[in-house]
């Protein structure tokens, strides 16, 4: 949905361990120090769902496909109700580390409806640049091993569910190349540009910073003047 608006939204999107989240922040500051008001949402932030997904009573990942698509098509709703459309209103630029395009290329790599799915997110404000982080498996794996991070990864981020592998890490491994290849569809399907995170942090962050910086020029100068 096309809505009239005096701020932006930026979508960082892409697979786990892609560094969105370090990007969304660095984007963040840079605007900040550049005179822009930012906020950040993301994948179940929402008050309404962190409260449920934190109180250990529910894994969303172990729920129904249908049922998990609906909590994280809420969890999103509650989020634009609440949060994006009120900064968006009031000339903030809102980053978005995930939006739509995870809860939809999950499902798909998993045979889920696509159609219907896609049907949940009717109404959601449009982003006005939306940038795709890309990194292989292999680099995703190291940085989870790099981080010490390997035994928070759960069932189904490594694909587990899928039944294709035992090894965690060889399953993995398997299920992030099913998702870049997803990722990169949508890409090529929408016309986002993937920017790949093999480089310098300094580096990538450069290339995100062009990608956006046509949605974001005017707010810039006008914080100037």
């Amino acid at each position: 949905m096309t809505m009239t608006h005096n701020g932006k939204l930026i979508v960082i999107e892409g697979p786990d361990n892609v560094g969105r989240t370090m990007h969304s922040e660095l984007l963040s500051q840079r605007l900040e120090a550049n005179g822009v008001a930012t906020a950040q949402i993301g994948l179940l932030r929402s008050p309404l769902l962190k409260e449920m997904m934190h109180d250990g009573s529910t894994e969303i990942h172990f729920l129904n496909p249908r049922t998990r698509s609906l909590l994280y098509a809420t969890d999103l709703f509650d989020q634009i109700l609440h949060q994006v459309n009120p900064l968006l209103e009031a000339g903030f630029v809102v980053i978005a580390d995930r939006y739509t395009m995870t809860p939809k290329v999950r499902e798909m790599v998993r045979g889920g409806d696509i159609e219907w799915i896609t049907s949940l997110y009717n109404g959601v404000p449009e982003p006005d640049i939306t940038v795709i982080l890309d990194a292989g498996p292999k680099r995703q794996l190291g940085r989870l091993l790099y981080s010490e991070a390997l035994d928070k990864l759960n069932y189904f981020e490594a694909g587990l569910d899928l039944g294709d592998e035992s090894s965690i890490t060889r399953s993995y491994l398997k299920y992030q190349r099913t998702m870049r290849r997803a990722f990169a569809e949508e890409a090529k399907e929408h016309g986002y540009p993937i920017v790949s995170t093999k480089k310098e942090v300094k580096d990538v962050h450069e290339k995100i910073w062009q990608c956006i910086f046509p949605a974001v020029e005017e707010l810039i100068i006008q914080s100037d003047n």
